[in-house]
């Protein structure tokens, strides 16, 4: 007999099938999936080089709102810059997984958000407190990296896009010589 899958199981299940794949198992769009895996080891830079950093910087006992602010923008340039020399040097169409992963790294942000809020302590009167640190420790840095990489991904992608038209629209008014 078969065994049954647990409430969690059935919900990624649930989220895999919908998401990535088809009914038949094979993935709907390779683009969403690789945008995932990209958005993901994203993410890990960016972690890293904010326990990285924060050795750096975690060295000043006077640490201000300032500290923690440049700390931020710190791992926000830093992680971006991967990501967008990748979206630099992949062609045409490929530039759209960095972007799109930056946009997974969006949906992440908001689902963290909202698993943030509720494992915050509110019964105990300390849920503004909890969210404030986390806050300022996890949701701030998460914005700008998804920002300051995001913005120039999608500026990027945006421009290559407009140039495949430009080139497709002319492709279309040049005479052929297979239309004479």
């Amino acid at each position: 007999m078969a065994k049954s899958k647990s409430r969690l199981d059935q919900k990624l299940d649930a989220f895999a099938r919908v998401t990535f794949l088809g009914e038949d198992g094979k993935p709907k769009s390779a683009v969403w999936l690789y945008a995932f895996l990209i958005a993901i080891v994203i993410a890990l830079v960016d972690v890293a080089l904010y326990l990285g950093l924060g050795f750096l910087f975690g060295q000043n006992e006077n640490a201000t709102l300032w500290t923690v602010a440049l700390h931020a923008l710190a791992v926000a340039v830093l992680g971006a810059i991967p990501a967008v020399l990748l979206a630099v040097f992949l062609k045409e169409d490929r530039k759209a997984l960095i972007a799109y992963a930056y946009l997974w790294l969006a949906v992440l942000f908001v689902l963290s958000l909202g698993m943030g809020i509720l494992l915050c302590d509110w019964a105990g009167g300390n849920g503004w407190t909890e969210l404030i640190a986390l806050g300022t420790v996890v949701f701030f840095p998460s914005l700008l990296c998804i920002g300051i990489g995001g913005a120039p991904a999608w500026i990027l992608w945006i421009r290559e896009r407009n140039r495949l038209r430009a080139i497709e629209e002319e492709a279309v008014r040049r005479p052929s010589y297979y239309n004479t």
